[in-house]
């Protein structure tokens, strides 16, 4: 298990000054482009991931009461970010979510 510095993300927005007690995991061009990735629905996805442990991206969407395409699109965001990780599974022709960060920190 990461420890808990690791289970907290640090997201700052290009053109800021660096803080060095806060080094930066994710960087985005706006502060809107963190709203949008961070959205309440998104945080909801987040949680369940977290509290719930899905065993594929169609149980995450039945929990969360989105289609499957809008939680795989947003799982592939996330996994992009680093956020999230999809990793495939080797009996199934599924993708275990595991999730990167527990906590967010934006600098603004």
């Amino acid at each position: 298990m990461k420890n808990t510095k690791q289970m907290r993300c640090v997201i700052g927005i290009k053109g800021q000054t660096t803080d060095p007690d806060y080094p930066v995991d994710i960087w985005f061009d706006s502060l809107k482009s963190v709203a949008n990735v961070l959205s309440k629905e998104n945080q909801h996805l987040l949680k369940v991931i977290a509290e719930q442990q899905p065993k594929s991206v169609t149980e995450l969407a039945t929990l969360t009461g989105r289609a499957v395409s809008n939680v795989s699109r947003t799982l592939k965001t996330l996994d992009g970010l680093g956020i999230v990780r999809l990793v495939s599974s080797e009996y199934a022709n599924t993708k275990k979510i595991e999730l990167e960060y527990h906590k967010f920190l934006v600098l603004v």
